[in-house]
């Protein structure tokens, strides 16, 4: 059974884990040459190989204000993870696990199920839209792999009660009544036969940092037509996220009217995108580093999209199910 801790405690950090990024400079003397700039290392942002969801270089407030909470579950995960992979290694050939060792993995597995929680909860009453696609793109990507975070949650506090009892040389405690192992059994050998592996903290971890540029030659923007479209694309993007701020308060009309403008700046990355990749401007190093940074989530590029747009798909029906119960 391919164990919950693998791809649960960094599932959301996980997105935002890198502290390198590049992000453009908007201010008049610079967006005309179409200058990126290295994003402050202590505020966690990448760009994907285009600027959307998690990978979007324009925040709003409360997504900024939460990202320190992200970065401190990854950056305290990875100790205990290690703990645990030497653990199994050691059981696996028949050493018996040292009781401090265990005592130590699952107090890191508590301590991070308890962050894990918290930050759910507040990525999910967020009134920005933001944060909330955060939660929701979590909600997505475990669904994926026929998990929720509630599945994943108690399973993870039944494998500290395990490891504490192992330690104290007592007998396990029951396995959590609401959840099926079989079924997590049975979906992680799917998984693994089909290929779908999900995110493993020791790949996160060693991920490559993306501190490539997309674009290879600033010359490419010495053409009006491309300098304008740029111009305006950043600006569109990064009002329509401070507008978010306050999604939560939008009437069911007006968050799906939201979701429709933010498919259409995706659109416009896209094609924007397209173009420099057609003319071989795209970095080469930029689109390795994404492409590792994705594969160490288990995804690959069209993978990534297509989570995304289960993720607007979900943000979309629940404000479906809030026009119908308001009557709009």
């Amino acid at each position: 059974m391919r164990r919950p801790i693998s791809n649960s405690a960094v599932l959301i950090a996980c997105y935002l884990a890198r502290g390198y990024g590049f992000v453009p400079d908007v201010s008049p003397a610079k967006i005309s040459k179409g200058t990126w700039v290295k994003r402050d290392p202590r505020v966690s942002c990448l760009m994907a190989v285009t600027p959307i969801g998690p990978f979007c270089p324009f925040r709003s407030d409360a997504a900024v204000a939460v990202e320190p909470r992200m970065e401190g579950i990854n950056t305290a995960t990875p100790e205990f993870a290690t703990e645990m992979a030497r653990l199994q290694l050691d059981m696996q050939s028949g050493v018996a696990p040292d009781p401090e060792r265990l005592r130590k993995v699952a107090d890191g597995i508590e301590s991070a199920v308890d962050e894990w929680e918290n930050l759910l909860a507040r990525l999910k009453l967020s009134n920005d839209f933001q944060t909330r696609e955060y939660a929701k793109l979590t909600q997505a990507h475990l669904s994926k792999h026929g998990q929720t975070s509630d599945e994943i949650a108690v399973m993870m506090r039944w494998q500290s009660g395990c490891m504490r009892a192992m330690a104290e040389n007592r007998p396990p405690p029951m396995p959590p009544a609401n959840v099926d192992i079989m079924k997590m059994m049975q979906d992680a050998q799917g998984n693994s036969n089909s290929g779908s592996t999900p995110p493993s903290i020791a790949a996160m971890t060693t991920a490559e940092k993306i501190t490539s540029a997309p674009f290879s030659e600033e010359s490419t923007f010495e053409s009006d037509t491309v300098r304008e479209e740029y111009e305006k694309l950043c600006r569109d993007h990064n009002a329509l996220i401070q507008m978010g701020a306050s999604y939560a308060t939008f009437d069911p009309m007006g968050k799906i009217a939201f979701l429709d403008e933010i498919k259409k700046v995706e659109e416009r990355w896209d094609i924007f995108f397209a173009r420099f990749s057609l003319l071989g401007q795209l970095d080469k190093s930029f689109i390795n580093q994404c492409n590792a940074f994705l594969e160490s989530m288990g995804l690959d590029e069209q993978q990534f999209k297509e989570l995304l747009k289960e993720t607007h798909k979900i943000m979309r029906e629940d404000a479906e199910k809030e026009r119908n119960t308001v009557g709009y």
